[in-house]
């Protein structure tokens, strides 16, 4: 399999924290981080793309309907 190098910025706090446990394969771990989230991505991408599925549109009007009554909250606070 072939692969391809990637370089990643971290905070300085995160590498302090990654150099305490060298017995860790840093790498691995983030491929692996990767792979799953660009798998539920993916995943993810797939269930919307269904067609006249019931569930993702009762989840979608709920989820619009709490997003605008969280931002309604929002702006009524902001006038008090």
């Amino acid at each position: 399999m072939a692969s391809t190098k990637v370089t990643f910025e971290i905070p300085e706090d995160l590498r302090k924290l990654m150099d305490a446990h060298p017995e860790v394969n840093w790498s691995a771990v983030f491929r692996e981080a990767l792979v799953r989230h660009a798998r539920a991505l993916d995943l993810a991408k797939e269930i919307l793309q269904e067609e006249g599925d019931a569930r993702i549109a009762k989840m979608t009007e709920r989820l619009k309907r709490g997003a605008a009554e969280r931002f309604r909250k929002a702006v009524r606070a902001r006038r008090s």
